[in-house]
């Protein structure tokens, strides 16, 4: 702006500024000084070049609205805002600068004060910055007002931010309109693409129905699959939590690591719990796992589940999960679990307490008698099936100690903090990421404390637990440990070593019951009778008692599972295409970027210093830049013409016309004030009303043809006799100009 040295306050005639952004920006801080509202109003152009050459600035009270002839059938029009406010800032261009030709002062209107002028929209604006922090905000599931909050506060206070609540509303709102611009299957399939540029080794499927729309969706990381190969033997699968509008239930596979910490397998976005979506589930699931089937794995109740489970997976161990089995108990059975019954502690004894089939059915057998049960349905039907969740039949399988889907539920109650039903897909895809970013640096965490921290020996003095302290992770080792101390509870009871195979009879001090010891002095090799090493992995201390005794000081190797050791994660891993899987493909890329970025820096110090130093690096360079680059053309013309593997669901992807959407599942919608149905509330007309004589109308009448679904969202704005008795040139037959083989049967289909 070319004002002179005395730069005034006020606009006046002649000043001049070098460009129209800098006359507006002008305009703008006069108008947050003075306390008024400004906008653009018109310009001039060249007809010849597009040039403007001129632009009028005006109140944002100018002129007056127009007077709208639906008036009459509103109840609550919008105020009005509009004062033919006559202030204003003409500029025309003039030897190359903008000149302040016009500029009127006066207000017809009250201005505001200096604590509301940053209300105005003129004075509102989210920056580049602050876009920034909201989006920031938005990804670590923070909401709305407490983002706002916060906002405030680094800015010292409301006034100071630069933008309003509202503000920040609509531009989340604008930015998930554009972000869903190709629709849920396209920004799906972009996801999904973005991966498989980032890691080759992504996988994900869907799979459609007759209709070409795509009904189940899922997707394992690089991550993902390097978990399953180290730690996939017992797999907990839970579908409670719907993370959309339309209700789709998320699968989540998952299990233990190394650290006993939770890891995710692979997930699912499932349009329904029928056992046709389960069956294409695990089918998918173990193509994605190169066919690898887990030892157990543990689900709710879910018949449809067990049914595709046994179809696709047979040869498993199937357990179900005890918290879900207690709860419908006590649903079912609440009625006998009054007036200080007991009858909760004896079905968890049956459960979780008796380590022998005899003793099970006979404790079973009890129950019913005591409480008369004999006929609940529930009970026999859950008793059928005793084998997958009973403590004397769970040993049987290799658990890990897992007997329910808390694990997968753990992580699900994680999603549910940063996650709404209202999500999009790819905000649905942010948050996920955080539940799985936030996973696995519990285990880098765990790691670092690994190496940080010493365990601690309860007897220092034991080379077992000295060896075990170095191969096992702490947390299995502190699991180790307590058997390990166990065994000076434990005695030998009986023992008989006359055979090859010596065989002992362990008991154990303040503990009913006996357990016996297998033991081959010549192999080493130990078990027991409460198999808790083929549960767990981990020897008990009935063996620990026998070791002792035998003088084994140091644990055999076989009886050290590797899924448990801290070098668990050792090993290569490859994908269902035969490549090998990469957690960060551009990690090794990046080290060789380091290590030749400081050879080069070092040798360029060096050879800076004297002219042919300088001109033998320099020739040197050019020979090898070009010998690279041909290098990199030959790399990339063999990777084009070779035989590359693909994901077979690209082409589905593409072809599918949306998702499924199902049928009779309550929305989401959210409730509306009275206030917010007053507005929308329109008046009908005294002169037309329903006499209830249809006889007379004539027969070429057409009424257009209205979905009922239409009909019965309208609700009391929508009046069909009024429809079939008004005139044609009647306001409610606008209706007629709305394309209902289009928006209606788009929006209702």
């Amino acid at each position: 702006m070319d004002c002179g040295s005395d730069i005034e306050f006020k606009p006046k005639i002649g000043m001049k500024f070098d460009s129209l952004d800098e006359t507006w920006k002008y305009w703008v801080e006069y108008g947050g000084k003075t306390g008024f509202g400004v906008r653009k109003h018109y310009f001039n152009k060249n007809k010849n070049t597009g040039f403007v050459t001129s632009y009028k600035y005006v109140c944002c009270k100018e002129g007056i609205r127009k007077q709208d002839k639906r008036d009459f059938l509103t109840l609550n029009p919008r105020v009005e805002t509009r004062t033919n406010c006559k202030a204003r800032l003409g500029v025309t261009f003039d030897d190359g600068k903008y000149k302040v030709t016009e500029f009127i002062e006066e207000h017809n209107h009250p201005l505001h004060l200096q604590e509301t002028v940053h209300m105005l929209a003129s004075q509102r604006n989210v920056t580049e910055v602050q876009a920034y922090e909201i989006d920031l905000a938005v990804d670590v599931g923070l909401k709305q007002k407490s983002t706002f909050q916060l906002m405030s506060g680094h800015a010292g206070g409301r006034d100071g931010l630069g933008y309003t609540m509202l503000d920040a509303k609509n531009y989340i709102r604008s930015k998930r309109q554009r972000n869903m611009v190709y629709g849920e299957v396209g920004c799906l399939m972009r996801y999904f693409q973005q991966q498989l540029s980032k890691n080759p080794s992504f996988y994900h499927a869907n799979q459609m129905d007759v209709e070409e729309q795509i009904t189940n969706v899922f997707w394992a990381d690089a991550r993902m699959l390097i978990d399953y190969e180290y730690f996939g033997d017992v797999v907990s699968l839970d579908t409670i939590y719907c993370t959309n509008r339309a209700h789709r239930p998320l699968a989540i596979f998952s299990g233990f690591n190394h650290h006993r910490g939770a890891v995710i397998f692979g997930a699912a976005l499932l349009y329904d719990e029928t056992a046709a979506s389960f069956i294409w589930l695990f089918e998918t699931f173990l193509e994605a796992h190169k066919q690898k089937r887990p030892l157990t794995i543990f689900t709710d109740q879910d018949q449809a589940m067990a049914k595709a489970l046994k179809e696709v997976m047979p040869e498993i161990f199937h357990g179900l999960c005890t918290w879900h089995l207690m709860q419908n108990g006590i649903k079912r059975l609440g009625n006998l679990m009054k007036d200080g019954s007991h009858f909760l502690t004896d079905f968890k004894r049956c459960m979780y307490g008796i380590d022998d089939e005899t003793q099970f059915e006979e404790a079973w057998i009890v129950l019913l008698a005591q409480y008369n049960i004999y006929e609940n349905t529930w009970l026999q039907s859950t008793y059928s099936i005793k084998e997958k969740w009973a403590a004397c039949y769970t040993k049987k399988a290799f658990t890990l100690g897992m007997r329910s889907t808390q694990l997968s539920e753990s992580i699900n109650s994680d999603i549910k903090i940063c996650m709404n039903p209202d999500l999009d897909i790819m905000q649905f895809f942010k948050h996920f990421e955080q539940v799985l970013q936030n996973k696995r640096y519990n285990e880098l965490r765990s790691e670092f404390e690994a190496r940080q921290k010493l365990p601690r020996l309860k007897l220092e003095s034991s080379p077992m637990l000295r060896q075990l302290s170095e191969i096992y992770t702490p947390t299995v080792f502190n699991l180790f440990q307590m058997e390990f101390v166990l065994f000076v509870a434990t005695y030998i009871k009986y023992k008989n070593e006359t055979q090859p195979l010596f065989e002992y009879v362990v008991g154990q001090i303040d503990k009913d019951g006996e357990w016996r010891v297998a033991f081959n002095p010549s192999t080493k090799m130990i078990s027991c009778t409460c198999r808790k090493f083929e549960m767990t992995g981990l020897l008990c201390c009935h063996a620990v008692k026998v070791y002792d005794v035998m003088d084994v000081k140091i644990l055999p190797e076989h009886y050290i599972l590797n899924r448990w050791t801290r070098k668990a994660r050792s090993g290569v891993v490859h994908d269902y295409m035969g490549n090998e899987v990469k957690e960060d493909p551009k990690l090794e890329s990046m080290e060789r970027y380091r290590k030749l970025c400081m050879m080069l820096v070092r040798l360029a110090t060096e050879a800076s210093v004297h002219p042919s130093t300088f001109s033998l690096v320099h020739n040197s360079v050019c020979d090898l830049t070009k010998q690279v680059m041909e290098m990199r053309l030959t790399e990339v013309s063999q990777d084009n013409n070779g035989c590359t593997k693909t994901s077979s669901i690209e082409p589905s992807m593409v072809q599918a016309k949306g998702f499924k959407k199902r049928i009779g599942v309550k929305k989401s919608k959210r409730l509306k004030s009275w206030v917010e149905l007053q507005s929308k509330r329109r008046k009908t007309n005294p002169k037309f009303k329903d006499n209830g004589n249809h006889d007379e109308l004539p027969i070429s009448y057409s009424v257009p043809s209205v979905p009922h679904a239409y009909v019965q969202a309208a609700g009391s704005q929508f009046n069909f006799t009024e429809l079939l008795t008004a005139p044609l040139d009647h306001p409610q037959h606008s209706l007629e100009a709305m394309d209902f083989n289009e928006d209606i049967s788009n929006t209702y289909s």
